[in-house]
This record gives C-alpha cells, sequence and structure tokens, in this order.
C-alpha cells in the first residue's frame, strides 16, 4: 500500500501526522472573535466583488474528485488563505515558491480582507499540499511528497484534498499547505460583500 491511499481513502488526516512539516499559519481570530482571511483576485473583478450585490462567487464545484463526501456533493466553493502571504506559498520545504508562482499566474495580485462570523457555515481548511504534489510533477518533473498517487489525471490528488476538509474553527495548525475553502450548494456568492475589505496590506502590488 502507498501512503497516500491513506489520504484517499479517509477524511480529516494530516500529513504531518506521518513526519510532513506543516505551514506555522493558523486562523486569524479578531478583537471580536470573527475568523478572517484573505482572497487574491484580478484587478478588473475588484469592483464587482465590492459592488453592492457583490461578494466572493462560488463557481468551481467541489464534488469534481472520483467519490466525493455526500455532504459536498452540488456544492461550489471560493477559495482564500489563512494569511495575506502565507510562508508555504514562498517557502514550502516541498514545494518551494510553486504556490506563489501559481497565485500571479492564475489567481491575481489584488488581496481582500474577509471578516465572518465564528461559527460561518460553510467555511473549511484544505490542506493543497496534495494538489501541488501533482502540479508539481507537471512543473517542475517530480513529486516531493513521494505519496504514491496517479497524478496522470488529477482524480487522486482532487480526492485527497477534499478528504483532507476540516471545518476553520476546529483546524489544528496542522497542515502543510493549509487553504480556507467557502462552500455552497449550487452556484452564487458565498461571502456577501459585507464582509469584505480591501486589504490594508498588498504584497503583491
Amino acid at each position: 500500500m502507498k501512503l497516500g491511499d491513506i489520504f484517499l481513502n479517509s477524511r480529516g488526516r494530516s500529513l504531518s501526522d506521518y513526519g510532513y512539516k506543516p505551514d506555522p499559519g493558523g486562523i486569524e481570530l479578531t478583537a471580536s472573535g470573527k475568523i478572517a482571511f484573505y482572497h487574491y483576485t484580478r484587478e478588473d473583478r475588484v469592483e464587482q466583488i465590492l459592488s453592492a450585490n457583490g461578494g466572493l462567487f462560488a463557481g468551481r464545484p467541489v464534488d469534481v474528485c472520483p467519490n466525493p463526501p455526500e455532504e459536498f456533493t452540488g456544492s461550489f466553493l471560493a477559495e482564500g488563505f489563512l494569511e495575506p502571504l502565507p510562508l508555504w506559498l514562498t517557502s514550502n520545504p516541498y514545494f518551494g515558491d510553486l504556490g506563489i508562482e501559481m497565485v500571479k499566474k492564475y489567481i491575481g495580485n489584488v488581496l481582500l480582507r474577509i471578516e465572518v462570523p465564528y461559527n460561518y457555515k460553510g467555511l473549511f481548511i484544505a490542506d493543497y499540499a496534495h494538489v501541488l504534489e501533482g502540479k508539481h510533477l507537471n512543473e517542475r518533473g517530480s513529486t516531493p511528497l513521494n505519496l504514491g498517487y496517479d497524478c496522470s489525471t488529477g482524480r487522486e490528488v482532487t480526492q485527497a484534498y477534499v478528504n483532507s476538509y476540516v471545518s476553520a474553527n476546529q483546524y489544528k495548525n496542522n497542515y502543510t499547505a493549509p487553504v480556507m475553502q467557502a462552500i455552497r450548494k449550487g452556484q452564487g456568492i458565498v461571502i456577501p460583500v459585507e464582509y469584505i475589505t480591501l486589504a490594508a496590506e498588498q504584497p503583491l502590488s
């Protein structure tokens, strides 16, 4: 059995349980007890997001893996980070700066700050390290975690990624590349504009 089978066949398991180094970043709580997280976008999308009826749009399906958990069937997501510029994006012990390279290439350089109530429905944290394993093979020719995934289609790394989802308020700072997931049933606004501001810090501008 390959080590990756553990993450393909069970939920909520952490790479750190098997000796992999976790990212030091954790959940940011405001003085009023809200969860704060961050979302990069492109400059041409900022006005729409911050408009009166705007917000973060959940447009990517969650259930694209072979065996999606039942509660995520028909769900869509928007992603974010726990910090303005997480260490794992630029200096990951396994993937180097591949994360920040992908942010600049595919996501954008304008940073938004989101503050939502502590028990806001549909907030999860997933370990993007599983997906980065496949990305690193495609971009740089190796699989640093050596989990044994079949990366030819992306289905296995996506399955492991979805299996890593844990509720944000239960996260234990134990993921190698933690990503915030805001999830809702069906496509639509998952974080209304009332919870979103332009971040004071703009690390990529």
